[in-house]
């Protein structure tokens, strides 16, 4: 009785075998978390793309503003290296010309100046063009990148043969610049008090101030005011008849 059962419910191999090919050809679906068996399953991290837009970039741009926050904390060269400032190229008495710098590190001079009411000797180390050039604080901007800094900015990297940031490395960056804003500052009665360094006499701001009261360059087109005309008397009333 038992072989006779078994015999009825043996499938045929033909349909077992079909049934394999269908597995077989069949996708494995990892990325299902509907299913029972994907219950502590981790999705793999998002894939680490290099940066290609201003938007992006302006994640990791840092202000003249931010970076005197991070002046006063200990791990301010950490939290800067590797993030993007708005730099002024030109001297003070030249027409600013910007650029989208990297910041690779920091540097001492031998002079002091203040940033806003701070007191330092640092510099930044930037990267721009084909340069690597040392600047101060107060050169970098508080504005944002323009759409045109960062298309030139972009072929530059290319023409450089430089490696632009990626979304890993922003993601990382934004961590670090958070830790070290909300680490505590050093006290700047305490900064004031402890520099060692001369400072620099401040810039004067005015391009007449600068120049001694004097106008550096000559007009091209200098006004040309036209003579006033002379002056007339009124005449004089006519002597009156007799009344």
């Amino acid at each position: 009785m038992s072989d006779q059962r078994s015999r009825h419910f043996r499938r045929p191999a033909a349909e077992i075998v079909r049934e394999l090919r269908n597995l077989r050809s069949s996708p494995l679906r990892i990325d299902d978390e509907n299913e029972a068996w994907m219950d502590g399953y981790e999705k793999p991290p998002p894939p680490d793309l290099p940066v290609t837009s201003r938007d992006q970039l302006e994640q990791l741009q840092l202000s003249r503003h931010r970076i005197g926050l991070l002046l006063v904390r200990p791990s301010f060269e950490q939290a800067v290296t590797g993030c993007f400032v708005r730099v002024n190229i030109n001297g003070q008495e030249e027409l600013p010309d910007h650029r989208i710098a990297e910041v690779l590190g920091t540097c001492e001079l031998d002079f002091g100046y203040k940033v806003e009411q701070i007191p330092t000797n640092v510099a930044l180390r930037l990267r721009y063009e084909d340069l690597e050039v040392q600047h101060e604080i107060n050169d970098v901007s508080n504005l944002a990148f323009t759409q045109e800094e960062f298309e030139l900015w972009r072929d530059n990297c290319v023409n450089q043969a430089i490696s632009p940031p990626t979304t890993h490395t922003m993601t990382r960056k934004k961590v670090e610049l958070y830790n070290a804003l909300q680490s505590e500052a050093k006290p700047l009665a305490l900064i004031q008090r402890t520099f060692a360094f001369a400072l620099r006499p401040p810039q004067k701001s005015g391009i007449m101030e600068r120049h001694g009261a004097v106008y550096p360059w000559r007009l091209k087109h200098p006004l040309r005011f036209a003579p006033e005309p002379p002056t007339t008397s009124p005449p004089e009333n006519p002597p009156s008849g007799p009344t």
